[in-house]
């Protein structure tokens, strides 16, 4: 495996910290294997750091597979929104989704907004979109290189471009604090990735708003969502 293999002299074995950031993150996208592959070569006298916005079965699996009496420091058992952040839901239908979030898009003019996805195509069309419309919009996504989804995010946060369409991939793990508006143009599957999304924006005792395209074929997601708020 290429992640085993030594860089600049670097010997895996004198290692003595190891820190997995967004823990469950790194096992929904399929690194157990390589996870795997660096504790056993690692040195098994060293200190491990977790850390994870949700902590799901295979983060606790990972945890005591991998920890020696670990210490756990948990800020909630129960995972929500903030208070400053006002969630509106739109019920619309599924082919006028385009034409609702211009309109959103126009009425906020001045502002930031980050508008998620459910695909990395839907992500590049919607900025194609958008574009063409005038708007200041940027795509960033998987299929992108990492240096393009750096560009991306650091021309979003200069104000360079004010709107950023988003898969799932900017939903967590980035520091972006003057996030006006957040989109869920796609409604996400999972009410935990619901939360991740819509905390791009209120954050840091900043209020913030946050709107999600309901459709006809979205309604069982939706009542999953609000079960959990």
């Amino acid at each position: 495996m290429r992640v085993l293999q030594n860089t600049r002299g670097f010997n895996l074995r004198s290692l003595r910290y190891l820190v997995l950031d967004e823990a469950d993150r790194l096992l929904n996208m399929d690194f157990e294997k390589e996870i795997d592959q660096i504790l056993q070569v690692i040195p098994k006298q060293r200190n491990t750091f977790l850390f994870s916005a949700t902590m799901t079965s295979k983060v606790a699996k990972l945890q005591r597979a991998s920890l020696h009496n670990p210490v756990k420091v948990e800020v909630s058992k129960k995972y929500g929104t903030v208070k400053r952040l006002l969630q509106q839901y739109q019920f619309i239908p599924a082919k006028f989704k385009d034409v609702y979030v211009v309109s959103l898009l126009n009425d906020l003019s001045a502002s930031t907004a980050i508008i998620f996805t459910s695909t990395c195509e839907h992500c590049q069309r919607l900025a194609i979109l958008l574009r063409n419309l005038g708007f200041g919009a940027i795509p960033l996504h998987g299929k992108m290189s990492q240096p393009k989804r750096l560009g991306a995010l650091a021309t979003f946060k200069s104000g360079a471009r004010s709107i950023l369409i988003a898969t799932d991939v900017a939903s967590r793990g980035l520091d972006i604090p003057a996030v006006d508006l957040v989109v869920n143009y796609d409604i996400p599957t999972h009410s935990k990735d619901y939360i991740h999304r819509v905390g791009r924006t209120a954050r840091a005792g900043r209020s913030g708003r946050a709107v999600t395209f309901v459709t006809q074929y979205d309604v069982e997601l939706f009542q999953r969502i609000e079960q959990c708020q």
